[in-house]
């Protein structure tokens, strides 16, 4: 029978022996699984904007570039803009689906009226395209968050919805750049006329005078500015709906093993 000191040393060797290290993959209550989170968020992202990308190549082939007659008589010549660069289209395609709106000059702006550019035919309204950009925008959000909670074994729908949220991490760092990134300086009379209208037209925004930016010849008097608004970008394709749509994903994680645990208590009945 052990003696009084070979149990006391027993006790001082367990209670010098170190906390048990969590399994990998699994995070302590009070640690957020950050470094997971931005991994996933990261691949959802960019398989979503390549998604964009994609989609948005094929319309601007597809688009025809605004031409317009500048000048009068026998110095009239035909002007031709250059079409936007598709990367720079999907980023406002991605950007769009989140609802950010778009401003020129500081002017709200509406995207479907801007020339030489396919996000206004991906994204129109009612065609198959935005629907299928939206399920796999909005989709990929919630999927990573899923992915996180499952990945970190999260102990409770509170935790899940935690490690669902840090997702949202690239998505915040991807809003702000695209929307510094994304804007375009239109400088020919076509596109500007597209945007400031016309003597018989309207153009995509409302709140910009013709004669400001175009002369009486039809020669381009001052550049337009055209791009995302910064904070609806943030607001919203940054911060809102990833962290919204990230938490519900990690809460759909833990109700799987809810759903789970009551199947295995049926199937002992």
């Amino acid at each position: 029978m052990a003696n009084e000191s070979q149990l006391e040393y027993e006790d001082e060797r367990t209670d010098d022996q170190p906390a048990q290290r969590p399994a990998a993959g699994q995070h302590t209550g009070s640690d957020l699984p950050i470094k997971q989170g931005a991994v996933f968020g990261a691949l959802a992202l960019l398989a979503t904007y390549l998604s964009h990308l994609f989609l948005t190549a094929i319309a601007t082939a597809q688009s025809t570039p605004a031409a317009r007659t500048v000048g009068a008589e026998g110095d009239a010549s035909l002007v031709v803009s250059e079409l936007i660069a598709s990367w720079k289209a999907a980023g406002w395609s991605y950007l769009s689906t989140f609802g950010t709106g778009f401003e020129a000059e500081g002017e709200i702006a509406r995207l479907g009226g801007v020339p030489n550019h396919g996000a206004a035919y991906v994204t129109g309204a009612f065609s198959m395209s935005t629907l299928f950009l939206f399920l796999v925008t909005i989709g990929g959000i919630a999927a990573a968050g899923y992915a996180v909670a499952r990945h970190t074994a999260a102990d409770d729908a509170v935790e899940a919805a935690k490690a669902g949220v840090t997702v949202a991490l690239p998505y915040f760092a991807f809003a702000l750049l695209a929307a510094l990134v994304t804007s375009h300086t239109f400088s020919e009379a076509p596109a500007i006329e597209a945007l400031v209208g016309g003597e018989f037209s309207s153009g995509a925004v409302p709140g910009l005078e013709a004669g400001e930016y175009l002369g009486s010849d039809g020669h381009v008097t001052s550049e337009v500015e055209f791009g995302p608004s910064v904070t609806d970008a943030i607001l919203y394709a940054g911060i809102a709906v990833p962290v919204v749509l990230g938490a519900l994903g990690g809460v759909a994680a833990q109700r799987e093993d809810a759903l789970e645990k009551l199947m295995a208590k049926v199937d002992r009945l």
